[in-house]
């Protein structure tokens, strides 16, 4: 229930912010062999491995990409449940990429560090984004590692 509500909450904040923004969440634009995505919103909680959630927030803006992650535990003596652990913002370029008939976002970040690496989207559908591992294979469970649009 706890977690439904923090859902909630966060999704109406995300909304309100792209509301008063007065620009829309997602324009596209039409190419000989792709949709490529000029500006989009997308959001979602993720599993984590020394946390309970992360909470990302997805901003692409013409072949620029702003990124928060959120690191959370939950917490039953807090009003809303959660307790933020870490928040971890990134940014730097991303390319659509088509290979073998599906359609990949890769963010590569501005950092000059080796040990960061690209992130790997596929762009399942119009709406959604699925979180990739390093050799583009999708997730066992999916449904737990998608991102979806704001609109």
């Amino acid at each position: 229930m706890k977690k439904l509500f923090f859902i909630a909450t966060a999704t109406i904040a995300i909304l309100g912010m792209a509301a008063c923004s007065g620009k829309k969440a997602a324009e596209t634009t039409e190419t000989a062999d792709t949709t490529v995505v000029a500006k989009a919103a997308y959001t979602g909680i993720l599993p984590g491995a020394d946390c309970d959630g992360i909470w990302y927030t997805l901003q692409l803006n013409d072949g620029n990409y702003d990124m928060i992650e959120t690191y959370f535990a939950l917490d039953t003596t807090a009003n809303l449940g959660i307790n933020e652990i870490l928040s971890i913002k990134s940014e730097g370029t991303y390319a659509t990429v088509d290979t073998n008939g599906y359609s990949y976002i890769r963010l590569t970040p501005s950092v000059n560090d080796s040990a960061v690496e690209d992130i790997c989207f596929l762009n399942a559908t119009d709406s959604t984004l699925i979180l990739l591992n390093e050799e583009l294979e999708t997730p066992t469970a999916p449904d737990f590692y998608t991102l979806k649009a704001v609109k």
